[in-house]
């Protein structure tokens, strides 16, 4: 990764083909959606306060990302909290710095909201995987429960 090619920013209305790219190398067995399904999720999404999709691009395409969810709270003075998903960089990227960029991007942008932590869940069991979040400043020091609808 070159800091002088690089560009950490939010996601705009032009980027949903590039986000779609890196969606589908995080999740490659998620079935294609239309067009039609794609733009109405994505206007959801760039309408939605706290939400943030954070892009690393290079040369002006999307090589990773991470999703910012900053959440309103009533605990810790009412400081909110902050949740990291969607985190992938291209295959070919892998291994340059990219994704931590983007990763460290989001956390410094929810830390700037005044949250009082930033938590994220893998469901990855590599323990590069594990590592690379570690390298990020991220702790493994509580248990993660979900229920999917499947």
């Amino acid at each position: 990764m070159s800091p002088d090619t690089v560009v950490l920013r939010e996601v705009e209305r032009d980027d949903l083909a590039g986000l779609l790219e890196l969606y589908r190398a995080l999740n490659p067995a998620d079935r294609d959606m239309s067009a039609e399904e794609a733009d109405t999720a994505f206007a959801a999404i760039l309408a939605q306060p706290g939400l943030s999709i954070f892009l690393a691009t290079e040369g002006g395409n999307a090589v990773a990302t991470a999703t910012l969810q900053i959440v309103p709270n009533l605990t810790r003075a009412a400081r909110p909290y902050a949740l990291i998903e969607n985190v992938v960089t291209l295959e070919n990227r892998r291994g340059r710095g990219y994704g931590r960029a983007v990763v460290r991007h989001a956390v410094e942008a929810a830390f700037a909201a005044n949250c009082y932590k930033v938590m994220l869940l893998t469901g990855r069991q590599n323990p590069e995987v594990h590592g690379f979040y570690e390298s990020c400043g991220f702790v493994q020091n509580k248990t993660g429960f979900q229920i999917r609808q499947e």
